[in-house]
């Protein structure tokens, strides 16, 4: 009798466990599609208001430099404070409070040394001097996150997933009436920067206010016992958040270091046209014009990687809580579970943006952005590797293992790092060494016919170099893809190793195998319905973008239905859902 009892109160828990991790989900997936929504705005919108790829690509290399340091920011403290105010919840208050004052040891002089360091990365690392104001500006937004995370964390951590998502509903509303309000008052790339700095600091604010008012209303917090626990309680914390920054230094490292050596490499002047006239301004525009069009197919490629933040806020406070109380077999579970939820919920969506990777390209931008189509494709695939390699790294994390995260997520992100670099390197070179003979000529002096002719030449010189270039970017994009592909590949495949060994908790080989089945029959799909770009021409760009949607849509219903006819989705998985939706 005692046996019924104790089944029926664990079944009891696991139906409450569902709900509340399946509504945190769907809550905070609620959120981070209104925030993939905005950021369409934001990065569909602003090529067509500059009307420039190379003022987009200025956009995102600043956007993408400040977002490796300020995503370490709010990653690092958002998971520390969650972890240890989702294990001790009486202890909240003393969590934030201590929080506040690691951030002012590490948040603000992060900020002003990032600041400081701005105009050297601008002139020595990107080869564009212009690139140092706007990076100076951006510094603000590490300021304001580094603080912004704790308020998150806090509620991350207590499991109020409604008001974490609140927030990000917010953020993401202010920051596009900010960055595009002020773009399209005439403030340029500037505006955009200013008006990404200006959200923060309001969202900053925000979170600060209602999280405080939250705090001094619960009347269950306790403080620690003497000082020397409080000191104990301090160094845990400040030792947990520099590991998980450390590690969320590599993992935005890994997501950011193709774009970012694209632009170091193709801004670089080889020593053969040192002093030709005209030549760094030139090589300096179509680095960033490179930099638009990868940095504009990132956009689509990271589009399943968002779903997964969501399960990622969620999983980890459970994952922490299973291996803090020592349940074995309940953290396998929800790592297998995960997984294969993870690799349903992201494999489907990147595969449809692979195989209708031009359709997409040619649809969404001006005919020039058809150079990064295939470097899309093979993004598309590379993200599916990193989404569930930050999922079962985020596990580690969770399980109280962030050394082995960091270690990986390192491996990951130096061999993105040095494999990006050969490879572009190696484009580079090959490309440039070629048009020696282009050389501009010097600058005329005498009369005014001479002058003007020497302009003429050189202007026809510059075209007669840019041209060639431009189609050779597809080259630089694609080898920057491959090498990420490589790169995240093989960090995925090291932590599903590491949770296997420690954990038994086997990927979902099964799951593996039907959508490798789907994705046979998607091409199938694909090779009979062929929308060609140039139908954008005959159709209009409105018209042709239904088209490809229609054709999207039809093959993620036929995916459904293969992976329900080979019954990848059981009863289960049915009364998990029915379990979420349910009062």
């Amino acid at each position: 009798m005692s046996d019924e009892i104790e089944d029926k109160q664990g079944q009891e828990m696991d139906t409450d466990t569902v709900k509340k991790a399946g509504r945190g989900f769907l809550i905070i997936t609620a959120a981070k599609v209104w925030f993939l929504l905005t950021s369409a705005v934001i990065q569909l919108g602003l090529p067509i208001f500059f009307d420039s790829a190379e003022k987009f690509g200025v956009f995102k290399i600043v956007t993408e430099s400040v977002g490796w340091i300020n995503m370490v920011m709010i990653t690092g403290t958002l998971h520390a404070v969650s972890k240890l105010v989702s294990e001790q919840p009486e202890r909240a208050r003393a969590v934030v409070n201590m929080a506040v004052k690691m951030q002012l040891m590490l948040g603000v002089p992060v900020a002003a040394l990032y600041l400081l360091a701005s105009p050297w990365v601008a002139s020595n690392v990107f080869n564009d001097t212009s690139l140092s104001t706007l990076m100076q500006l951006s510094a603000l937004i590490i300021f304001f996150y580094a603080f912004y995370a704790i308020f998150v964390g806090y509620f991350n951590g207590l499991k109020q997933f409604t008001r974490q998502a609140t927030l990000d509903f917010t953020f993401s509303t202010v920051k596009l009436i900010a960055i595009v309000g002020l773009v399209l008052l005439g403030f340029g790339v500037f505006g955009a920067v200013a008006g990404f700095v200006a959200a923060a600091g309001f969202i900053c604010l925000l979170a600060a206010v209602w999280v405080i008012s939250r705090m001094r209303k619960r009347t269950d917090q306790t403080e620690p016992a003497d000082k020397e626990e409080a000191k104990k309680a301090f160094r845990r914390l400040l030792s947990y958040l520099v590991l998980i920054m450390l590690y969320t230094l590599a993992l935005n490292g890994l997501m950011r270091i193709d774009l970012l050596v694209l632009k170091a490499v193709a801004s670089d002047l080889p020593a053969h046209l040192q002093n030709a006239q005209g030549m760094e301004e030139l090589f300096v525009m179509m680095s960033n014009k490179f930099a638009g069009f990868y940095g504009a197919v990132l956009n689509i490629a990271r589009i399943p990687y968002q779903g997964v933040i969501a399960v990622t806020f969620v999983i980890f406070p459970l994952i922490s809580e299973s291996t803090f109380q020592e349940d074995q077999e309940q953290t396998r579970q929800y790592i297998r579970e995960t997984l294969r939820y993870c690799l349903l919920l992201i494999g489907v969506v990147a595969l449809l943006l692979a195989i209708n990777a031009d359709s997409i390209v040619g649809g969404l931008y001006a005919a020039e952005y058809l150079h990064a189509s295939v470097p899309l494709a093979i993004l598309s695939v590379a993200i599916i590797f990193f989404a569930l390699f930050y999922v079962t790294t985020t596990m580690i994390i969770g399980s109280g293992h962030p050394k082995v995260a960091v270690v990986i997520m390192a491996i990951s992100m130096v061999m993105s790092a040095v494999l990006n670099y050969l490879f572009v390197r190696r484009i580079h070179d090959e490309t440039v060494s070629g048009f020696e003979a282009l050389t501009p000529p010097a600058a005329q002096s005498g009369d005014p016919t001479q002058i003007v002719a020497g302009a003429v030449a050189t202007a026809k010189e510059h075209a007669d170099f840019a041209s060639p270039w431009l189609v050779e970017s597809t080259q630089y994009m694609q080898w920057g893809a491959t090498a990420t592909l490589i790169a995240m590949g093989t960090g995925f495949l090291l932590s599903v190793a590491w949770l296997w060994h420690r954990y038994g908790a086997a990927p979902p080989w099964l799951t593996i195998l039907r959508l490798g089945l789907v994705a046979a029959v998607l091409l199938g799909i694909d090779a009979l319905i062929h929308l060609p770009v140039e139908m954008v021409v005959e159709q209009g760009r409105p018209i042709y973008l239904a088209m490809v949607l229609g054709k999207m849509t039809l093959m993620g219903l036929v995916a459904l239905l293969i992976l329900a006819l080979a019954r990848e989705f059981t009863a289960r998985d049915i009364e998990r859902v029915r379990a979420v939706l349910s009062k």
